[in-house]
């Protein structure tokens, strides 16, 4: 079952890790409603605190990390009998004291790393089956050091080129999703569909070369089912067909490549298996809201707003 969850976790698309410091002191904390599209981590490199998330209360102590993986609404607090009375925050003369870097008045005795996972989980329907909170602890001594280490790099290595920040906090948030579907409490249906090997292999070789032509009845062969068994395993795993898993593929590596290079619209088309720039223009804009220049010039433009951010 390990190689389909971890086919799985990378399902889900992160556009965006954004990562804030902050020093805590005296007493602190903060509620925080629900949000969409997002997944969210607490990792406390000195000192600890408490996470209250869906009747479940986690201490999180120095060198661990708790994942929202849908960022449900929860507090985070010093301790569980600091009160929140107000709705928003008890932080006391928190300031910025450098870029992406928070404190409070008094000297800090946490020092905590929030990361926000932007996400697009279309791709992801089991996401609603993860539990509210993944605990990372010393329990787990390798994937806790990596993630860790990982997030170290994000939060403290300014000088990586917005590309780079984007595949580090994707290989990051991935092991962090494929994690959360380990967990004891995740309730995913179909497990015999997860343990369906012959169905992952396929599939990884389809995500492994997206803009080929892949068709169903030789993918089914390999397999050694017929075709319609081999579709609706494919299915159960994806949380949609395969055809549609395979457009979606495309079109997010036509995202990258439009924003990564300077590829003509007509060859990133072709990379990524549309053989007419119209039709590939058409199903981009379908799935991104706009066309693929505007895509390149939008994105382009908030690399270079990010860059300048963090000259200043």
């Amino acid at each position: 079952m390990s190689a389909a969850l971890d086919e799985m976790a990378r399902s889900v698309v992160v556009r965006e890790a954004e990562v804030m410091r902050f020093g805590l002191g005296d007493r602190w904390g903060k509620r925080r409603p629900a949000q969409r599209a997002l997944a969210r981590v607490y990792a406390a490199t000195g000192g600890g605190g408490w996470v209250d998330v869906a009747r479940r209360r986690l201490a999180l102590g120095p060198g661990e990390l708790v994942f929202l993986p849908r960022a449900d609404e929860h507090v985070i607090r010093d301790r569980p009998s600091t009160s929140l009375a107000h709705p928003e925050a008890l932080c006391v003369g928190m300031r910025a004291v450098r870029e992406g870097a928070l404190e409070t008045a008094a000297a800090p005795e946490t020092r905590l790393v929030i990361v926000d996972l932007h996400l697009d989980a279309a791709g992801a329907p089991w996401l609603a089956l993860l539990p509210p909170a993944v605990h990372v602890t010393g329990e787990t001594p390798g994937l806790a050091r990596w993630l860790n280490e990982t997030l170290a790099l994000l939060a403290g290595a300014s000088e990586l080129s917005p590309a780079l920040r984007r595949a580090v906090g994707e290989a990051w948030a991935h092991a962090l999703f494929a994690s959360a579907l380990r967990d004891p409490e995740a309730a995913l249906p179909r497990l015999g569909a997860l343990r369906d090997e012959p169905i992952v292999a396929a599939i990884a070789r389809v995500r492994a070369s997206p803009e080929r032509t892949w068709e169903l009845a030789d993918l089914a062969r390999q397999a050694g089912l017929s075709r319609s068994a081999f579709a609706a395993r494919a299915t159960a795993l994806l949380g949609e067909p395969l055809g549609h898993h395979v457009r979606r593929l495309r079109l997010e590596r036509a995202a990258v490549l439009l924003r990564e290079t300077t590829l003509p619209v007509k060859l990133v088309a072709a990379r990524v298996g549309y053989d007419s720039e119209p039709a590939f223009a058409r199903a981009f804009a379908r799935a991104h809201g706009v066309s693929p220049v505007a895509y390149r010039l939008a994105r382009r433009r908030e690399d270079g707003e990010r860059a300048v951010g963090h000259a200043g």
